[in-house]
């Protein structure tokens, strides 16, 4: 009885050794065993942390994509409505070209027709008229002239009444005379100047407004063209933009955070 009691404390000191003992080492080749609170944390791989940092990075450049894009969908959409405000102007600016330059042109046609139809003919009998009546006032001049130079040889009058009578005929008829030279020569230079320069300066005005009328119709038809080209161009942008904005928001919906 007196041993066991003796032996119990050297009993519960060895088993207390036993359980303090450190494991055994490792083989060589064989990883570490963790042992303790670390033992529940697993090792982080280089390569799939490498992989989630491009992949975030990859997510944060579509989404600055996204925004981009979007932005200049919303740029796109008033630079649109400011061209179709500038194709309204431009189509007015050109409707109002070819409806100035076929006023001008019928103007041009319509003076040009009335003169040679009309004004040339009652300015050249005017002119001829104005030639008469100076070819007749000589005439008249010179017939009154003989007849003072008659009478006062037949009659006995004053010799100084006589000189004053006839000297006033002589230069009366000496005006008309003028007159009628210079009136001669207003006619002629009229007739083979004057009209056909006006004549040409008509016919050359309908074929400058007619040059203005084809040139008005060329523009328009470009501008046509042109401002077709540009609405065009305007609406694909936008779908372009569109569509590139659905694939990137596609894109992150797919993608995991």
């Amino acid at each position: 009885m007196l041993t066991r009691i003796l032996f119990a404390p050297f009993a519960l000191f060895f088993l207390a050794a036993c359980s303090s003992t450190p494991p055994a080492p490792a083989a060589p080749g064989q990883p570490a065993v963790a042992q303790g609170p670390a033992a529940s944390k697993p090792a982080t791989d280089p390569k799939v942390a490498e992989e989630q940092k491009q992949k975030a990075e990859a997510r944060k450049a579509k989404q600055k994509d996204l925004r981009n894009k979007q932005r200049e969908l919303e740029y796109a959409r008033i630079e649109q409505r400011t061209a179709e405000l500038d194709r309204s102007v431009r189509q007015m600016t050109v409707a109002a070209a070819l409806q100035r330059t076929a006023a001008e042109l019928e103007a041009a046609r319509k003076n040009l027709e009335h003169f040679l139809a009309a004004t040339r003919l009652r300015e050249l009998e005017e002119k001829k008229i104005q030639l008469d009546y100076s070819t007749y006032a000589a005439e008249h001049s010179k017939d009154e002239l003989g007849e003072l130079e008659a009478m006062y040889q037949a009659d006995e009058f004053a010799k100084q009444t006589k000189e004053l009578v006839l000297k006033r005929g002589r230069r009366e008829m000496e005006l008309t005379e003028r007159r009628l030279a210079v009136a001669s020569k207003e006619n002629a230079e009229y007739e083979k100047h004057t009209l056909p320069e006006r004549e040409r300066e008509l016919r050359q005005k309908v074929t400058d407004t007619e040059l203005e009328r084809k040139k008005a119709e060329v523009e328009a038809e470009k501008a046509g063209i042109e401002l077709q080209i540009a609405e065009r161009k305007g609406k694909e942008r936008l779908a372009d933009l569109a569509e590139e904005i659905a694939d990137l928001q596609e894109w992150l919906a797919k993608e995991p955070s």
